[in-house]
């Protein structure tokens, strides 16, 4: 059986948001849409999707400034983000990475990329209780392997060992960003 996943597409071109329902709704996946930014960023606080779909280019708040408030909140920072864009700029795929997005697929979307790399990123969340509900994943080997990148990729992140940590501890935890 095929999991389900909620997928939250943030767009604001009506067609793009219409065609990725379709695409995604076919593969039996939950589809939420947002038209701008902020809508976006409320949906992926209230909804906590396993995925987002974030396109750059969008009119008041762009992509590039909701996936710096997905990273920032912790309900929604571990969230993987896919963005999506019309620039098929070298820069831009690796903004997009460096500031924590898991892959940039490129528009016109070809749904095939699209699907490989929503399926890459919702298998390789085995480790973080993500793709849990997913029965392929109850082999332990591989879910080791998918806890041991996952880990790579946060100490990756991380460069700076713990320093910040104690930072966030010291303002206490009734602090929340915003």
């Amino acid at each position: 059986a095929m999991s389900t996943y909620k997928i939250l597409v943030v767009d604001d071109e009506p067609d793009v948001l219409r065609m990725l329902q379709v695409v995604l709704g076919r593969r039996g996946h939950d589809v939420l849409t947002a038209p701008t930014g902020m809508e976006g960023l409320v949906t992926a606080q209230g909804e906590r999707p396993d995925l987002v779909l974030l396109d750059i280019m969008m009119e008041g708040m762009d992509g590039w400034e909701v996936l710096k408030l997905l990273k920032l909140d912790p309900a929604t920072h571990d969230i993987p983000v896919v963005m999506l864009s019309a620039r098929v700029e070298p820069r831009d795929k690796i903004r997009g990475l460096q500031e924590g997005a898991v892959d940039y697929v490129t528009k016109p979307i070809s749904v095939r990329e699209l699907a490989g790399a929503i399926e890459a990123v919702l298998d390789r969340g085995a480790g973080s209780g993500v793709g849990a509900r997913d029965e392929g994943l109850q082999d332990p080997g591989r879910r080791r392997r998918a806890g041991r990148a996952a880990d790579a990729r946060g100490r990756a992140r991380q460069a700076r060992p713990q320093r910040g940590h104690r930072a966030d501890r010291a303002r206490g935890p009734g602090h929340r960003p915003g």
